[in-house]
């Protein structure tokens, strides 16, 4: 009998369980399974070479979920059973001993298999790899009978394992066909630190040696095999032992679904999104092969933060949210009694800066490429530092010209990592206001690192962000041609009003056509059946002449822009270094209706961003936290005006007050985070030193409580005039747009030369 899922979750690792609780905890509905190969729930596997084989850790204390938590979750784990093969196109897994599976969403989290050495005696008793509990169980037992152990790989399981060893009392040689040690790391600073840091705790270090045989002895039975006595290399050399473990790495578990039609390429194939090339299919944790938009290269990592981030990604994906991979890859190991951290990815890293002394237990090796952080090692790392550093990364923060102070491990990384963030919003012709405000920063030398718009703020966002350091001039030859020569008018007001009307009559040629005068060639053209009254398709012309968008990936302006999903009503941000931003994603956050029709990207359909947010800064502090953040804000929208004294006075203050910024500033939430850090601290004062040195290099610790600048807000408002009449954002004439841009560049240099003399005191004051 066919079992039916609605999320089916095959693997029983770390990955599998944290999807099933996202999906619980974020309000998903229907049947969840989870298959898993092992007889035990899902469990954490780093304490498996430490904590748990030390003996310092119970077997019950590293399962990630207790066993009631499934229960009363009604998620159903299926254990001692594999999976056979995939049906994509008919939704169907067949497993070995439960049967088939149908499901209407599948996450494959099946991780890695040990790489398995095939040699002379590789069968002999006493030779032991570690990747389950019942692993490390064996090895644990045949510990306090142990002398001399060989440890074969100097990766990070292996340099775990013979710490255990030897604080297990274990005379201990490690074996390696590398010529470093955490060869991964690319660093023979980091292998000539760690191979002196271990050979003085007694451990032998043996660099580019193969394994020729293992030699035995005895039996351990009348029935048993003989038993492991020594390891003999390439070379010819003989290391005595009375035990072997063995991590020379492992291969992604995928045997299963070879003609399934899923890509495969060291692991499954997915984007960042978690998602296969097959509809509803996902891959996360060891055995994902996932686009990572921070270093835009497909990576396959095994560790233990990423199988969280992953599982948790998949997961709201699946349920169907379009949240990306977003986050900087981080690692983190104790060996001994020092314990070490690295974040990002050292592939095609050109320098590398060591900061501090490698003949100390305390120093941080950085890579760089073109002066831009790409990865940094570092023992004993602050967790301010690394909080600093991981930002560093995800922006691609250049550190050029500071480069010849990093190696003083005084300076403070902190300082670097403040960012500045540009936000505009929405505001039809008023965003030539914004083009003014821009011209003024510029003038300051004050360039954005991150821009976030929303509708008309979008459009010009995406220019600064396409236009680094040279936006202002660009923005001004893009309004000019958004700009509509006007007949004059007896008076202002008059002209304000003939302007509005001239433009909602006859649209604006280079960026909306009215539909009425579009032929009816088709019943969806008939009005009955409109969805919007202007064609809005003439701006992505525009947008292609002074935006290049190929290239927003590698500018150094992250740009952000959101949208609204019409059919269900979610906020979506588009993200230049993680989506291929296209004018469809600009207009799609200028889609406001009933004016413009959505725009339908992938197969959603977008309206304004405005709608839900006219200030999109919630939506950059979602994605990379408020700390160390100077945003300027554009309020395109008075909080502050008389009462209306007409009906059409009415309806603009309305819009005033609905698009006006409203930044969530929740000083009650700041301090209970606050209360939370000081009550964390104080129960660290009552550990063990040695326990609060690791617990402080734990990515949990370090995103919760290292500190980072806080946020700081300008803003820079538009003030309008004293009875200006109610349209100014459907004003596009020529006369009205100089104006606003010249209202921009005043009110915004005002602002910025006031800051700057407050900065000025402030540092006298110092």
């Amino acid at each position: 009998m066919t079992k039916r899922a609605d999320f089916l979750l095959i693997g029983g690792g770390l990955a599998s369980a944290t999807a099933a609780q996202t999906l619980r905890e974020e309000g998903a509905k229907g049947k969840i399974i989870i298959i898993s190969a092992e007889n035990s729930l899902p469990y954490h596997r780093p304490p498996l070479s430490k904590g748990f084989l030390l003996g310092k850790q119970k077997r019950e204390s590293i399962f990630v979920l207790k066993e009631n938590y499934y229960q009363k979750q009604k998620i159903d784990v299926v254990l001692n059973t594999k999976a056979l093969v995939v049906h994509p196109e008919s939704k169907i897994v067949e497993t070995d001993h439960a049967g088939e599976f149908r499901y209407e969403k599948l996450l494959i989290a099946t991780g890695c298999s040990l790489k398995k050495l095939n040699v002379s005696g590789a069968d002999l008793s006493g030779i032991y790899y570690l990747r389950t509990i019942a692993d490390a169980e064996a090895l644990k037992e045949a510990m306090p009978s142990a002398k001399r152990a060989v440890v074969i790989g100097a990766s990070f399981i292996g340099m775990e394992l013979a710490s255990s060893f030897v604080k297990s009392g274990i005379q201990t040689t490690i074996i390696t066909q590398e010529n470093l040690v955490f060869d991964k790391l690319d660093s023979p600073e980091i292998s000539e630190f760690f191979i002196e840091y271990y050979k003085s705790r007694g451990v032998e270090t043996v660099l580019g040696e193969t394994i020729k045989e293992f030699q035995g002895k005895g039996r351990t039975g009348s029935t048993g095999s003989p038993r492991v006595k020594s390891v003999v290399t390439s070379t010819g050399k003989t290391f005595p032992c009375d035990i072997v473990a063995i991590g020379v790495g492992v291969t992604p578990d995928i045997d299963f679904l070879c003609g399934s039609g899923i890509k495969l390429e060291d692991g499954i194939l997915v984007n960042q999104y978690m998602q296969t090339n097959k509809p509803n299919i996902y891959g996360a944790g060891d055995v994902a092969n996932f686009f990572d938009p921070t270093f835009r290269r497909h990576r396959r990592i095994e560790h233990w933060d990423n199988a969280i981030k992953q599982g948790q990604i998949a997961a709201r994906n699946m349920m169907g949210r379009r949240q990306p991979y977003c986050a900087v890859s981080y690692f983190f190991s104790d060996v001994f009694d020092i314990s070490f951290n690295f974040f990002g990815c050292t592939v095609d890293a050109d320098e590398r800066i060591i900061r501090g002394s490698t003949e100390d237990e305390s120093f941080s090796l950085l890579y760089l490429k073109g002066g831009v952080l790409r990865a940094i090692f570092s023992l004993e790392l602050s967790p301010s530092e690394a909080k600093a550093a991981e930002s560093l990364i995800l922006n691609h923060i250049n550190l050029s010209s500071i480069k010849e102070k990093l190696s003083d491990k005084t300076f403070p990384l902190e300082k670097m990592a403040v960012q500045t963030v540009l936000v505009l919003q929405g505001g039809g012709a008023l965003g030539a206001f914004e083009c003014g405000v821009i011209k003024a920063m510029e003038k300051k030398k004050i360039y954005p690192d991150i821009v976030a718009g929303v509708s008309i703020g979008a459009f010009n966002a995406a220019i600064v962000a396409g236009n680094p350091k040279s936006a202002a001039a660009t923005l001004e030859a893009f309004w000019d041609e958004l700009a509509i020569n006007t007949l004059d008018a007896p008076n202002e007001d008059m002209r304000y009003l003939l302007s509005s009307w001239y433009i909602l009559a006859f649209g604006n040629p280079k960026f909306f056509r009215p539909r009425w005068f579009m032929p009816i060639s088709y019943p969806c053209n008939l009005p009955m059946n409109w969805t919007s009254f202007y064609d809005p398709s003439p701006v992505k012309d525009l947008l292609h002449k002074y935006v290049d968008f190929g290239r927003l990936k590698e500018s150094p302006i992250r740009l952000f822009v959101s949208a609204v999903d019409v059919e269900t009503s979610e906020l979506k941000t588009f993200d230049s270094y993680t989506d291929d931003i296209t004018p469809d994603h600009i207009l799609a956050s200028g889609s406001l209706p009933p004016g413009f029709p959505w725009t339908t990207i992938d197969g959603k359909h977008y309206w304004d961003g405005g709608i839900v947010s006219n200030s999109p800064l919630d939506q950059v502090i979602e994605l990379l936290g408020s700390a160390g953040k100077k945003v300027y804000i554009v309020d395109l929208y008075p909080a502050h005006k008389p009462l209306p004294r007409n009906i059409m006075e009415v309806l603009a203050r309305r819009d005033e007050i609905f698009y006006s910024e409203k930044i969530n500033e929740n000083i009650r939430t700041k301090e209970l985070i606050d209360n939370y850090k000081w009550l964390v601290e104080e129960l660290m004062g009552y550990l063990e030193p040695s326990v609060v040195e690791q617990i402080e290099h734990r990515p949990l610790y370090i995103r919760t409580m290292g500190y980072a600048p806080p946020i700081s807000i300008t803003r820079i408002i538009y003030e309008g005039e004293e009875g200006e009449p109610p349209s100014r954002d459907f004003d596009f004439s020529r006369k009205s747009i100089e104006e606003h841009k010249r209202e921009g560049y005043r009110i915004a240099k005002r602002i910025l030369e006031k800051e700057k003399d407050t900065e000025r005191e402030r540092q006298t004051k110092k």
